[in-house]
C-alpha cells in the first residue's frame, strides 16, 4: 500500500472512532434549564440557600430593582437547583441552571407575573412546583383547580415558544408543621395523609395533560426515606438517636438533607442517571454538612422512587 493510501486510511479510521465521551460532552451546547417555583426550590435556610450561586443565573436577583422588595437583600440564590447543578457537573452532564423563584408563591403568580422569564425558547427544560398547600384538597386547605389550570397554562406557554421543550413537575413534601400541631391541615392524621394528596394532583396532572415529560416524586422520596428509617418522621419529638430531620428548624422548608434529597431526585428523574453512582466522596454533600453514609443512603432513597414512580 503505498504512502498516501496509508495515510488516507489512518485519517478515516481516526473519524470512524468514537469520540470520547468526555470530548463529546464538552462539545454539546449546555441544556439550559429554568427552575420555576418558591421556597421549596430556594431552600429558604443556609447552607442550602446560598449554595453554589455561582454556578447558577437566579433570575430574580435584580440588586436594585428586586421583583419583591422581600427577596433577596443578601445576593442571589442556589438552593436546591445549586445542589443539582454540582451533582449534574459531577456525573459529566453539561448543564445551564437557571432559577425564577419567589418565596410563598403559587404557578398563578409566575404566570402572571414572570411570564417574560418563563416564556422563552432557550429553555431546553423547565421543572415547576406550586405552593406547598397548592395542590392538595381544598378541605385541607388548597386549591387544586389552580394548580391545575396554571400548571397546563404554563406548560402550554412554554411549548408555544419552544415545542421541543421538556416539562416536570416537581411533587413536594409533606409539611410536619400542618400535621403535628393542633388545628391545622392535616391535624390528627398521619404524615403520609399530605403526601398522597400531593402525589395524587402532581401525577393526575402528568396524566392528563401529555405535555409534561415527568413528574419529580420529592415528596414520595420523603416518605420513603421516614418509612426506611433513615429520616425522623415527627420533628417535634426528640430526635430519634441515628435519624435525620428532612424539615428545616421550621419544620416546614427542608434541611440540608430534605434538600440533598430533593436535589438527588431531580437528577434521577430528569436525566436519568442514577444518583448511587455519585457515592460517598460526592461534593455536594460534604460541602453541606452531609456524612458520607447519609450522602449514599439519601442517593440510594432518590434512586429507588424515581424507578417506583416510573413503574407505577
Amino acid at each position: 500500500m503505498k504512502a498516501y493510501q496509508l495515510v488516507f486510511l489512518a485519517s478515516a479510521l481516526l473519524l470512524a472512532a468514537p469520540t470520547p465521551p468526555a470530548a463529546a460532552q464538552a462539545a454539546k451546547q449546555p441544556t439550559v434549564i429554568l427552575f420555576v417555583g418558591n421556597s421549596f426550590f430556594h431552600g429558604a435556610f443556609e447552607p442550602v440557600l446560598s449554595y453554589n450561586t455561582a454556578a447558577v443565573t437566579d433570575e430574580n436577583f435584580r440588586p436594585t430593582e428586586p421583583r419583591s422588595p422581600r427577596e433577596h437583600a443578601d445576593g442571589p440564590w442556589g438552593g436546591i437547583p445549586g445542589i443539582f447543578k454540582k451533582l449534574s457537573d459531577e456525573a459529566g452532564f453539561n448543564y445551564e441552571v437557571h432559577l425564577e423563584a419567589i418565596s410563598g408563591q403559587t404557578l398563578q403568580f409566575h404566570y402572571d407575573n414572570a411570564l417574560a422569564v418563563i416564556k422563552q425558547p432557550k429553555w431546553d427544560w423547565v421543572i415547576m412546583h406550586d405552593y406547598s398547600t397548592g395542590p392538595v384538597p381544598a378541605r385541607h386547605g388548597g386549591q387544586p383547580a389552580r394548580f391545575f389550570t396554571y400548571a397546563t397554562k404554563l406548560e402550554q406557554a412554554v411549548h408555544e415558544v419552544n415545542p421541543k421543550a421538556k416539562i416536570y413537575l416537581y411533587e413536594t413534601w409533606a409539611r410536619a408543621d400542618l400535621t403535628y400541631p393542633t388545628d391545622k391541615n392535616y391535624t390528627g392524621l398521619p404524615l403520609d395523609s399530605m403526601t398522597t394528596d400531593l402525589h395524587r394532583a402532581y401525577y393526575q396532572e402528568a396524566a392528563q395533560n401529555r405535555g409534561f415529560a415527568g413528574v419529580a416524586p420529592a415528596g414520595d422520596a420523603w416518605l420513603r426515606a421516614v418509612r426506611q428509617g433513615l429520616a425522623d418522621p415527627n420533628p417535634y419529638d426528640a430526635a430519634e438517636p441515628g435519624k435525620v430531620d428532612l424539615w428545616g428548624r421550621d419544620h416546614y422548608h427542608p434541611s440540608i438533607y430534605g434538600a440533598y434529597l430533593n436535589a438527588c431526585v431531580v437528577l434521577a428523574e430528569v436525566t436519568g442517571y442514577d444518583p448511587r453512582r455519585l457515592g460517598a466522596q460526592e461534593q455536594a454533600a460534604a460541602a453541606l454538612g452531609i456524612a458520607p453514609e447519609v450522602a449514599v443512603r439519601l442517593q440510594k432513597i432518590a434512586y429507588e422512587q424515581v424507578r417506583a414512580g416510573r413503574k407505577g
